[in-house]
C-alpha cells in the first residue's frame, strides 16, 4: 500500500491545488454545534496564540489537470467544506468593509489560476452546487449590486437547491453573523487574525495514489466508527473490495440508488437489513462490524446488489403511499404500519418480501401472512398495549432464518411463536373492557382512546365486509356517552358516515335506529338487525361479545 502522510497546515492545502467532492461522497451534515465548535477553537488560538490540528484529511491523487495537482476527498470532507465556507465568509466581511487587499489576498485561498489563467475554484462538490456558485458571487457581483445586496438575498441568489443545500447556506449565516458579531469598532483587525488563524490549522495530509489504498485508509483511520456512521463505513468497504477495479463506477451508481430510494431512512434501513441478513443484536458490535464480518471481503458485489434489491422492498415499508405495483391488502397494512410507526417488524417483512419475491411464497400465503401480522399487531399493541421491544428476540430470531433458511414450516413457526406473545382469553378480554371514547369521562378521552377505537372498529368493518371499510368514518355512541361511563365502552361504538351522524343528536334510541339503517357500514347495520326489536340496549353485554368474536374469530387467537 503506497501513500504519503505529512503534517501541514491550511494554507498548504488550498495553495494551488483542487479537490473533488463526487456526487455519491457523503452528504454536506454539519450543522450550528459542530460550526461552533469549530470557530470556538479558532478563536481560542488567536486570544492564546497557540494553534490548532484539525485531524487528518484521506486524498486521492488524480494527477494534474492544465497544470493543477487535483484530489479527491475520501476523508474530510466535512471539515474541508467547513473551512471553504469559514474562508468564503471572511471573504464577505472584507468586501464589504472594503478592505480590498487583504480580500485580493484571501481569493488565493478560495481560487486558483491554471495554466491557461483560467481562475477556479479551489474546492467543488458535485452535489452541493451552490457552495461554488455562492463564493462565485461573493467575487464577481459588481460594486454596486454587491454594496445593496444582503448577505440573505445573496444567499438566495446563489442556492441552487434550498432542501439539498440547507446546511451549506446555514453553515454561512452562522460564520458570517458570528464574524459581524466579533469584528467590530472595538476590534478592527479581527478578521484578519481570524483568517490567518484559520489558514495557520495544522492538520495530517494522507495522499494516496489508487483508489484501493485510498479506502483502506480510510477504514483504518475510522476503525471504531467514532467519526463516521455505520452505513458509510459499510460504502467505503464496498468501494474498496469491488473488484475489478472498473467496476467501482457503476458500484457508485447502484449506490446512489439505494441512497435516493431509501432516503433519510438510510441509517434505520442499514440496521434491519443487518437485523434480517446477519443475525444482528442491539448492543453487541456495530451494524458495520457484522455485515463486514458476515462477508469477509467476499461477494462484495453480491452484498451490493442484495442492498439494492432490499431498497426497494423497504421503500414499500416506509413509503406505500408512494409505492407503485402494492396490491390492495399490502397498501392496507403497510400503511397502517406506517402510521403507527410500528418499526419492530420491518427485518421480517423485508425477508417475507424477499421469498414472496422470488417465489418461494404465494400471493395468498403472503397476504394472509401480511393480514396476520396487522392482526396480531392490533391485538397485541392497540388492544393488550403491549410494547413492540418485547417482541425484538422472536423478530431479530426468525427474520435471519426465514432469510437465509426459508421454509414453509419455518414462516408457520414464526407465526406460532407470535400467538405465544399474545394474552390468553381472559387477559384480552379485560383489555378489551377498557376500549373505549367519550369526550365526557377521563378514562376514555383524549385521541390515543379515539385513535384505538377506530382501529378496532375499522378491523370489525373488514371482518363484516370481506375486507372493505370506508376511510373517515366518525365514531357514533348509540346511547349518550354523557350520561354514564359505560357508554363510553367500545360495545357502545358504531363506525358511521358523518352526514348522517351530525343529524341524530340526542335522538332516542329507537329514532337512531331507523337511522342507523341508511348507512353503508355493515357493521351499524348489522347492529340494526340486531336490536331493532329488542325493548333495552346494554353496552357492556355487546363489549363482552365483540370481544369474543375478535378473539375466537377475527384475530383467530385461539393457542
Amino acid at each position: 500500500m503506497a501513500f504519503n502522510a505529512e503534517q501541514k497546515k491550511i494554507y498548504d492545502l488550498f495553495s494551488r491545488n483542487t479537490y473533488g467532492i463526487p456526487r455519491n461522497q457523503r452528504r454536506y451534515v454539519w450543522q450550528e454545534r459542530n460550526w461552533e465548535e469549530l470557530y470556538e477553537d479558532i478563536v481560542y488560538s488567536i486570544t492564546s496564540g497557540t494553534s490548532h490540528f484539525l485531524g487528518s484529511f484521506v486524498l486521492k491523487d488524480e494527477g494534474r489537470k492544465n497544470g493543477i495537482p487535483n484530489f479527491t476527498i475520501i476523508d474530510g470532507q466535512q471539515r474541508i467544506v467547513t473551512l471553504t465556507i469559514l474562508l468564503g465568509s471572511i471573504l464577505y466581511k472584507l468586501r464589504k468593509e472594503n478592505l480590498m487587499d487583504d480580500f485580493e489576498g484571501t481569493k488565493l485561498y478560495l481560487f486558483t489560476k491554471d495554466d491557461k489563467a483560467k481562475e477556479t475554484s479551489i474546492v467543488n462538490s458535485d452535489y452541493h452546487l451552490s457552495l461554488d456558485r455562492i463564493i462565485c458571487l461573493i467575487r464577481d457581483l459588481s460594486d454596486e449590486e454587491f454594496n445593496k445586496t444582503s448577505l440573505t438575498k445573496l444567499l438566495e441568489k446563489g442556492c441552487v437547491n434550498k432542501k439539498r443545500d440547507k446546511n451549506i447556506i446555514d453553515a454561512f449565516k452562522y460564520f458570517t453573523t458570528k464574524i459581524n458579531e466579533s469584528a467590530d469598532s472595538d476590534n478592527p483587525g479581527f478578521i484578519i487574525k481570524l483568517r490567518d488563524m484559520t489558514v495557520n490549522i495544522s492538520y495530517i495530509s494522507i495522499i494516496s495514489s489508487s483508489e484501493e489504498d485510498s479506502y483502506t485508509i480510510f477504514e483504518i483511520l475510522n476503525a471504531r466508527g467514532t467519526e463516521l456512521e455505520d452505513y458509510e463505513l459499510l460504502k467505503n468497504y464496498i468501494m474498496r473490495y469491488i473488484q475489478p477495479e472498473i467496476n467501482r463506477d457503476k458500484a457508485k451508481s447502484i449506490w446512489m440508488d439505494i441512497e435516493n430510494t431509501i432516503g433519510t431512512d438510510f441509517k434505520k434501513f442499514i440496521k434491519h437489513y443487518a437485523t434480517h441478513k446477519c443475525k444482528y443484536k442491539t448492543n453487541s458490535m456495530s451494524v458495520y462490524k457484522i455485515i463486514q464480518r458476515e462477508y469477509k471481503a467476499r461477494n462484495t458485489e453480491e452484498l451490493l446488489l442484495d442492498l439494492q434489491k432490499k431498497s426497494t422492498y423497504y421503500s414499500k415499508i416506509i413509503d406505500p403511499q408512494h409505492t407503485c405495483n402494492l396490491n390492495s391488502v399490502e397498501f392496507r397494512v403497510l400503511s397502517f404500519f406506517r402510521k403507527k410507526r410500528q418499526e419492530q417488524l420491518r427485518p421480517v417483512l423485508l425477508s417475507i418480501m424477499h421469498h414472496h419475491d422470488i417465489g418461494d411464497i404465494s400471493n395468498s400465503s403472503y397476504e394472509h401472512i401480511l393480514e396476520f401480522l396487522y392482526n396480531f399487531y392490533v391485538c397485541y399493541n392497540i388492544i393488550g398495549e403491549e410494547s413492540s421491544n418485547k417482541l425484538t428476540n422472536v423478530v431479530y430470531k426468525y427474520a435471519v432464518q426465514i432469510e437465509n433458511d426459508y421454509s414453509d414450516n419455518l414462516l408457520n413457526q414464526f407465526m406460532a411463536d407470535l400467538k405465544m406473545k399474545l394474552p390468553n382469553k381472559e387477559i384480552f378480554q379485560n383489555a378489551f373492557k377498557n376500549i373505549g371514547y367519550s369526550k365526557y369521562n377521563t378514562f376514555y378521552e383524549g385521541e390515543k382512546n379515539k385513535d384505538r377505537v377506530q382501529t378496532v372498529l375499522e378491523v370489525l368493518e373488514r371482518y363484516l365486509n370481506n375486507g372493505f371499510c370506508m376511510p373517515d368514518f366518525t365514531i357514533e355512541h348509540v346511547l349518550n356517552d354523557s350520561d354514564c361511563m359505560e357508554n363510553g365502552q367500545i360495545g357502545n361504538l358504531l363506525p358511521l358516515e358523518c352526514s348522517i351522524n351530525t343529524n341524530l343528536k340526542n335522538g332516542s334510541f329507537n329514532d337512531k335506529i331507523k337511522k342507523y339503517e341508511e348507512s353503508n357500514y355493515k357493521t351499524t347495520r348489522g347492529f340494526c338487525n340486531r336490536f331493532r326489536n329488542e325493548k333495552s340496549f346494554n353496552p357492556s353485554k355487546r363489549t363482552e361479545y365483540l370481544s369474543n368474536l375478535f378473539y375466537e374469530n377475527i384475530l383467530s387467537l385461539k393457542h
